[in-house]
C-alpha cells in the first residue's frame, strides 16, 4: 500500500526491536511520528500483540515498512521471523481508544473486552505529539452514548432510558441495539460484535498464524 496517510499494522516484535527500527525510520525521514501499544491475549487469541500506529513523513509504500521490521525469533531462529502485518488505513482517535479497550467506545462499536488499559501502556516517538493527537479527539458521539451505557449497567429499563434521555425517534434502534449488547453481555469479558479476533490468526508470509 503506498500512502502519505496514517496507518495502523499488527506486530509481533519485540519492545527494543520496534522501537529501535522505528526510530531509525523517524532519523531517515520515513516516518514522521509512531505509537505502540501491547495487548495481552483475549479468550479467542493465543498471543500477545502490539497495535502500531504510523504517521509518514512523506509518501511511502508499506511494503518498506514491512521489511524493516523484520526480525529474527530468537526464542527459534529456524522458525519464521517476527514482524508487523496488515497495513490499514487508520483514524488516530479509533486507534487510541481501541488501544485502551475503552469500555464506552467498545460498547458504542458493539463490542466487550477483558482486558483495558490506560496511557501508560502506549510507547509513542514524541509525547508531545501524542499529547495533541489526543486533545483533537472529537467525544461527541460516545459522550452522547455514554449516560446510556451507564444505565444500562446500573440495570435500568431501556423504557426508563428513553424516557429519561429524551432519545430521539432516529436512535432509538441504535440505542436498543446497544442496550441489548451491554445487558445480554454484562458477565461476558469478551464480546466482537460476530466479527472474528481483531488479532489476524495469520503468520507473516501464509496469513495463518502457527502456535507451536
Amino acid at each position: 500500500m503506498r500512502t502519505s496517510k496514517p496507518f495502523s499494522m499488527i506486530s509481533y516484535n519485540t519492545n527494543d526491536f520496534l522501537r529501535e527500527k522505528l526510530n531509525e525510520l523517524v532519523q531517515g525521514g520515513l516516518i514522521q511520528f509512531w505509537a505502540f501499544i501491547e495487548h495481552l491475549p483475549e479468550d479467542d487469541e493465543k498471543k500477545a500483540h502490539k497495535h502500531l500506529y504510523i504517521i509518514p513523513a512523506k509518501l511511502i509504500d508499506t511494503q518498506r515498512i514491512e521489511k524493516a521490521l523484520q526480525e529474527i525469533d530468537l526464542t527459534d531462529i529456524t522458525a519464521k521471523p517476527l514482524g508487523a502485518i496488515f497495513p490499514q488505513s487508520s483514524k488516530f482517535a479509533d486507534w487510541y481508544l481501541y488501544g485502551l479497550h475503552d469500555k464506552k467506545y467498545l460498547a458504542y462499536k458493539g463490542q466487550k473486552r477483558k482486558y483495558h488499559y490506560n496511557d501508560n501502556a502506549f510507547v509513542v516517538s514524541c509525547q508531545d505529539t501524542f499529547r495533541e493527537l489526543k486533545n483533537l479527539i472529537d467525544y461527541t458521539e460516545l459522550n452522547r452514548l455514554s449516560l446510556i451505557f451507564e444505565k444500562a449497567e446500573n440495570g435500568e429499563s431501556l423504557t426508563d432510558i428513553i424516557k429519561t434521555c429524551n432519545i430521539p425517534l432516529r436512535l432509538i434502534g441504535q440505542v436498543k441495539q446497544l442496550y441489548d449488547i451491554i445487558r445480554s453481555h454484562i458477565n461476558i469479558e469478551l464480546y466482537r460484535n460476530n466479527r472474528e479476533t481483531h488479532s489476524p490468526r495469520v503468520d507473516i508470509e501464509t496469513g495463518e498464524i502457527i502456535e507451536k
